[in-house]
């Protein structure tokens, strides 16, 4: 028989060995729940701020290119021209205006830039060398080379660029713009595109078009020069606005109104200015802002949930997924709803507070309830111009040359 002692420890030792109590299970289960929890909210975390960092790295390149693009294309302006009469040669930008939704409002304002500059694709495509040798079939050039058999008149060189911006109208991309590009040489004629712009108040008059980029919120161009107040007997009377960056160009003086802003040239003098190459003007240099957003679809959007009259000034909005907005900041403060930029003092996420209406040229209109709140990364870049000069005429009048 064995000693009871023995026994005792036996008995100890099975109940040592056995499972957790369902309390101490029920304990261990919240202390790893709560452990992974945290994990998770940790990892989820750093995975949004992943695909922020994506799509923020997307849209830097996107915007870089297209400035790059451009800036190269402005670098080879050129701001002469032989022969007499109406200059061909003209670098113009002046705004304009579409009905987008058919209720007689011109919702949409966007700058369009005419220019002149030097055929760069000679360079590397044969018929543009060959252009004007041809007896027969020759076509201008208007930026497409389908073949290496193409056959276009003379060039001389040059070729008339336009950009302009206009409503993205498919579904869901409601007050974004596509960028487009057009192209044309030999310049000047009565289907130049200076001469198209005067018929067309919202495009191009047909003319052919390619795409530069979608998913933009603004192409905006502000004009820089040495002399934009040489019309003006006293710029420092001038309010601050008015001797910055100007946001039209008229290098005939002749074509634009008298103004400032976006409805006037402060250079302008008169129709006759427009046959006399020598009182041209054209700025040393352009300031490019393009703000740009994600695709729809691939970042959060909010919406407005109560309408908006075109009337309203500070106005609070009440908000529809809207947290994102509180995230971003600063960056929040100019947002754009349909085709018009605002300008917000706050937000929470639940509602937004505007406090200025109709910016960076656009019009305040009606904004339903369900119109998307739109907001972009802004970037900026600064050309300057191998034909910035001012007026021939006041340089020989300050040399003393009469005549």
């Amino acid at each position: 028989m064995a000693p009871r002692c023995a026994t005792r420890r036996s008995a100890a030792n099975r109940s040592s060995r056995a499972g957790m109590t369902l309390v101490e299970l029920m304990a261990a289960m919240t202390i790893f729940l709560g452990l992974a929890g945290m994990v998770l909210q940790v990892m989820g975390g750093g995975l949004d701020l992943w695909v922020t960092g994506e799509r923020t790295r997307d849209e830097g390149e996107q915007a870089s290119a297209l400035l790059d693009r451009i800036s190269a294309e402005l670098r080879h302006a050129v701001a002469t021209d032989s022969g007499e009469g109406e200059p061909r040669v003209k670098f113009l930008c002046d705004t304009i205006t579409q009905d987008t939704d058919g209720d007689g409002t011109h919702d949409f304002r966007a700058q369009r830039l005419l220019f002149v500059r030097r055929l760069s694709e000679e360079r590397v495509h044969p018929p543009l060398v060959a252009a004007g040798t041809h007896e027969q079939g020759a076509q201008p050039f208007v930026g497409a080379i389908e073949s290496a058999d193409a056959r276009f008149q003379a060039t001389e060189g040059l070729v008339e660029q336009a950009l302009l911006a206009q409503p993205d109208m498919r579904v869901g991309y409601e007050g974004r713009i596509v960028l487009w590009r057009a192209l044309r040489s030999p310049i000047g004629g009565p289907e130049s595109f200076f001469a198209n712009a005067l018929r067309d108040g919202g495009g191009l008059d047909r003319a052919p078009l390619e795409p530069l980029a979608e998913n933009v919120l603004l192409f905006a161009l502000g004009f820089l020069s040495d002399n934009v107040n040489e019309s003006v007997e006293d710029p420092a009377a001038l309010p601050g606005d008015a001797r910055g960056p100007q946001f039209v160009w008229d290098s005939t003086r002749g074509i634009l109104p008298p103004g400032d802003g976006f409805t006037g040239f402060r250079q302008a003098r008169s129709n006759a200015s427009l046959k006399d190459a020598d009182d041209d003007v054209f700025p040393t240099a352009v300031r490019i802002t393009v703000i740009v957003a994600p695709p729809p679809g691939e970042a959060p959007q909010a919406e407005i949930q109560n309408d908006i009259p075109a009337s309203a000034g500070t106005v609070r909005v009440e908000l529809r997924n809207g947290r994102h907005l509180k995230k971003l900041g600063d960056i929040a403060r100019l947002l754009k709803l349909g085709h018009e930029w605002v300008e917000v003092a706050e937000t929470d996420g639940a509602s937004l507070l505007i406090t200025q209406r109709g910016l960076l040229g656009t019009a305040p209109a009606i904004h339903l309830a369900g119109t998307k709140v739109l907001v972009g990364q802004r970037f900026e870049r600064i050309v300057s111009l191998p034909c910035g000069r001012g007026d021939l005429i006041s340089r020989e009048i300050d040399r003393g040359v009469q005549r």
